[in-house]
């Protein structure tokens, strides 16, 4: 497997990114060709590398399946040889007594140590992978990971100030224990990730009216459920969070959520991811959402091409009636 140095990306025919995030793992390829790279393979797979990490040490069980994946992903990568190959490590290992070691192993397999980014590190990425949809107009690019949420707040194609904010929904089921969900779980998740998002927001200094783009998991997840319910049209709509969040009181169980459009991967966890999501909207004060598949691996492509001066492909996000 070939690494990143030395390498003129204007003369490499392929280059990836792995995105080790707290929950999922995400690889994508991309082929350059004119001077410009398209996506020609993306997949991710549920690693939870997050999962039961109390004191601040990786789980065994966490790491074997993350070294599967990865073990996985090589057999993928073989068929296109990237030159280079990225890997990104986010709040999944942001603080962990044993990322080192760990990082060592993904080494060994894949010939590449893991770039363990912070948390503002991570919101530009973000914000340079999704791209820039309001024009010369402010955005608000916002990512709900497993481990944290990174909100990226800019002017067209750059990020003017970024914050990462502890909250996810893979370390916030710590609200809901071994697995209940009733009202009062659900409205100590909502409160918790509410303060967190008000005290960013001041930070952040948003404009009124900002446009407000999302991606990650949970909030395609979020969209992908309530265009079962609506029937039509993208995009996340704060009246139909609320319904949601009204319906979701009939189950007893995180494990048991079921709504047309949830995919069974993201079950468990949407109780959780749902909460953070109001808490968002309210603190924020949002009407309306846009959705982008794009994200932190774009973003790590982007970075790369544009230090090898390649240009990028367009950029393309769902909105409401699409």
């Amino acid at each position: 497997m070939k690494t990143d140095r030395g390498v003129n990306l204007t003369a490499a025919s392929y280059i990836a990114a792995i995105d080790m995030g707290s929950n999922s793992f995400h690889l994508l390829i991309g082929q350059i060709r004119h001077g410009a790279w398209r996506s020609c393979y993306k997949t991710e797979r549920k690693v939870q590398l997050a999962a039961g990490n109390a004191g601040g040490f990786l789980q065994a069980d966490a790491q074997m399946r993350a070294l599967a994946c990865l073990a996985e992903f090589k057999q993928i990568l073989g068929g296109y040889d990237p030159m280079p190959l990225h890997i990104v490590a986010t709040a999944s290992l942001r603080g962990m007594a044993n990322a080192e070691s760990f990082c060592r192993q993904v080494q060994s397999l894949l010939g590449v140590m893991p770039e363990i980014v912070s948390g503002e590190l991570e919101a530009e990425l973000v914000y340079l992978g999704v791209g820039n949809e309001a024009g010369d107009g402010a955005q608000l690019v916002v990512d709900i990971g497993g481990g944290s949420t990174e909100l990226a707040f800019g002017h067209g194609p750059r990020m003017a100030r970024g914050r990462s904010v502890g909250v996810g929904c893979l370390s916030y089921l710590r609200y809901f224990p071994e697995g209940r969900l009733g009202r009062a779980d659900f409205n100590a998740a909502l409160g918790a990730a509410r303060v967190e998002f008000e005290r960013a927001a001041a930070e952040l200094a948003l404009p009124p009216g900002v446009a407000v783009v999302g991606c990650s998991g949970t909030l395609l997840a979020v969209e992908q459920v309530l265009i079962a319910r609506r029937g039509h049209s993208a995009g996340i709509y704060r009246d139909d969070l609320r319904h949601l969040v009204a319906d979701l009181q009939s189950f007893t169980r995180v494990e048991s959520v079921f709504f047309a459009g949830l995919p069974e991967d993201r079950q468990s966890i949407f109780a959780s991811g749902l909460a953070i999501v109001l808490a968002l909207f309210e603190a924020l004060n949002i009407d309306e959402m846009a959705v982008s598949e794009r994200g932190l691996r774009e973003g790590i492509l982007e970075r790369s091409v544009n230090a090898g001066v390649v240009s990028t492909a367009s950029v393309e996000i769902k909105h409401k009636g699409e």
